[in-house]
């Protein structure tokens, strides 16, 4: 049976409005980084001094305790600081492997894997050792993934940018701490673009078929159709058929060499991975030079004035 309206208890001090709450928050791609584990070690190193200011001036406004001497304090507080306030690392190999740490020295561990797919690091697990179901006022999370994607992914969308999960979180109360942790990001990351990034955009597949893929594919197709089934002669009922196939065929070839070229040239690049991915770089190469040849030889000889 249901209550009568009349026998709910209200508490006196239930609240009747909520005030609004406002922060700053912004999640920063980091995509297309040719990045060492130095480069890593300084971002954390930095991000690490804006955190600790952020914990040095919290602890500064906590009541002391009274229970506890001014020396038993001042101890606390030292250990509050290093403890809560501090960034931990995650850091993740190929084969499964992890490894955790909680200050720069994990950068150099001897039992760093190789090669590492991921780097996370932020100053939210610390922080809730001692604030249970609660975030710090201001946060900072700094995902790096060095993963490669597969040379043939059946089931992604090709428009799309090339999967990664590579981005920087900053969220916070302070306008202070959000606009020097970004400072930090925009400079320590974009000094280290790669030059070929463009290629794991949004559209970037797309434009590539429209661009590059269906012109020599049709040129290619003409003139391998016009030199092999010409008109009149015994196959000439297969032109057009050779035709769609040749042109699928081109189609089909730049999509693996599409997937070949985002493996070859991955979105993000660890030095230390020490990858191989050169050699395929330089057959990539080859191959490209080898189809501009062949798609401009044959525009040459469909010229009228060509010899």
């Amino acid at each position: 049976m249901e209550k009568e309206s009349s026998e709910i208890q209200i508490p006196q001090d239930f609240p009747t409005k909520r005030a609004p709450v406002g922060w700053f928050e912004k999640r920063i791609p980091a995509r297309g980084l040719s990045l060492s584990l130095d480069d890593v070690k300084v971002l954390y190193q930095e991000l690490s001094v804006i955190n600790r200011k952020f914990g040095e001036s919290t602890i500064s406004s906590l009541p002391k305790d009274p229970k506890m001497s001014d020396e038993e304090w001042g101890r606390y507080k030292f250990y509050l600081l290093e403890d809560a306030f501090c960034l931990t690392v995650s850091i993740s190999g190929d084969e499964d492997q992890q490894l955790y740490g909680e200050n720069a020295e994990v950068f150099e561990s001897d039992n760093l894997p190789h090669p590492i797919r991921k780097i996370y690091f932020n100053n939210i697990t610390a922080w809730q050792r001692h604030a249970q179901n609660t975030r710090p006022q201001n946060s900072i999370e700094v995902d790096l993934d060095f993963s490669k994607p597969p040379l043939l992914d059946p089931f992604s969308v090709l428009s799309e940018p090339t999967p990664n999960s590579s981005n920087v979180t900053v969220r916070a109360d302070d306008m202070t701490f959000y606009k020097a942790a970004r400072q930090v990001v925009d400079t320590k990351l974009a000094k280290h673009r790669t030059w070929y990034s463009a290629i794991h955009r949004s559209f970037a597949y797309d434009m590539g078929v429209w661009l590059l893929a269906l012109p020599a594919g049709l040129v290619i197709a003409t003139y391998y159709m016009d030199r092999w089934l010409p008109v009149g002669g015994d196959l000439d009922a297969f032109r057009w058929a050779f035709f769609l196939y040749a042109l699928g065929i081109v189609v089909l070839g730049y999509r693996f060499l599409s997937g070949y070229l985002k493996w070859a040239f991955p979105v993000n690049v660890l030095t230390e991975n020490n990858d191989k991915g050169l050699r395929h770089r330089i057959a990539l190469g080859g191959i490209l030079i080898w189809l501009s040849y062949k798609a401009a030889d044959s525009i040459y000889a469909l010229v009228p004035f060509a010899p």
